[in-house]
């Protein structure tokens, strides 16, 4: 018996890209409202505000050319919490976006952060400072403002010019080391997982070896902790590095010199808030079976830069 089939029905024009991104987003304005309520729903005890031209480069379209400066507030999850595109970096034209954060705060029943940190406007000789004026009540309620230390490290790169000179590692680390110093058990409890690779050969190893010549600075950054050392002996501590750079630096020791004079009233500003934890635990990684925890640095605006870097 002959079988007989129906043809195929005529094969559809594939939509186009155009057509597809317009249903896309069609059906994305349904989900606007959850992605709202979830952005509104982020808050945190340690605030972080930071503002970069980067983002506002990328703008195209109509967009383009009407913003100078985007500015973001964060938490310690690096999570951000706010943004905003403005033409110029002023209290003014922030206040908008700080007053909204403070608000829905309040209406969350949510605590007052602990901590703000920013990169400039820490402290003043008279009045209250923009942070102040921006977040007036954050204030009332004990919150306190700290300034970034790796921003007020590099401001003294106006004074060496160069990072090519010969002396600007040295004197970098030595600011920082002057800032902050290694939490002891957490570095004994690193020695001790690079020591269990072979303990034999490291038995004779010194523990400054150790940390020298086996320990990296990724593991330095994420398996210890660091702590400030307090506004008299950080002071103490750079006075001794300037010093010893004195005759090495040339004619730029003067200008350090200078730098230093007008940044020893931030000292203050860059130390931990007493009794707070700068660090969380981010997650427990295993070196040579030893369990060591990894640590979420808590302080400066570093991470709503690596965001703006990203989104740029």
């Amino acid at each position: 018996m002959r079988q007989t089939f129906q043809a195929p029905p005529a094969q559809k024009q594939l939509p186009t890209a155009r057509l597809l991104r317009h249903a896309f987003l069609l059906a994305e304005a349904n989900n606007v409202q959850d992605y709202r309520s979830q952005i509104l729903s982020t808050f945190g005890t340690v605030m972080k505000m930071d503002s970069t031209k980067k983002v506002v480069k990328k703008l195209s379209g109509q967009g383009r050319g009407s913003a100078e400066w985007f500015t973001s507030i964060g938490n310690e999850y690096s999570q951000i919490v706010s943004f905003v595109l403005t033409c110029e970096e002023s209290a003014q034209k922030l206040q908008p976006m700080c007053r909204g954060v403070m608000d829905r705060f309040q209406l969350a029943y949510q605590p007052v952060p602990k901590i703000l940190y920013i990169d400039r406007g820490c402290c003043r000789d008279q009045g209250p400072t923009a942070a102040e004026t921006m977040f007036q009540e954050w204030f009332d309620g004990a919150m306190v403002v700290r300034l970034d230390i790796f921003h007020w490290i590099h401001r003294f790169d106006a004074a060496v010019r160069t990072d090519s000179h010969s002396k600007y590692g040295v004197f970098k680390s030595a600011l920082a080391g002057a800032v902050l110093a290694y939490n002891r058990t957490d570095l004994e409890l690193l020695i001790k997982a690079i020591r269990a690779k072979d303990p034999d050969t490291f038995k004779s190893v010194l523990e400054q070896d150790v940390v020298r010549l086996y320990v990296t600075r990724g593991q330095l950054q994420h398996h210890v902790r660091r702590v400030t050392l307090g506004a008299q002996e950080t002071f103490r501590l750079i006075h001794l590095a300037i010093e010893e750079l004195k005759g090495l630096a040339g004619p730029e020791w003067r200008a350090i010199n200078e730098m230093w004079v007008g940044q020893q009233r931030h000292l203050e500003c860059i130390q931990d808030p007493p009794g707070m934890n700068m660090y969380r635990v981010a997650r427990t990684t295993t070196i040579n079976g030893v369990d060591l925890p990894y640590y979420k640095s808590l302080r400066g605006c570093n991470s709503l830069e690596l965001k703006a870097n990203e989104s740029s």
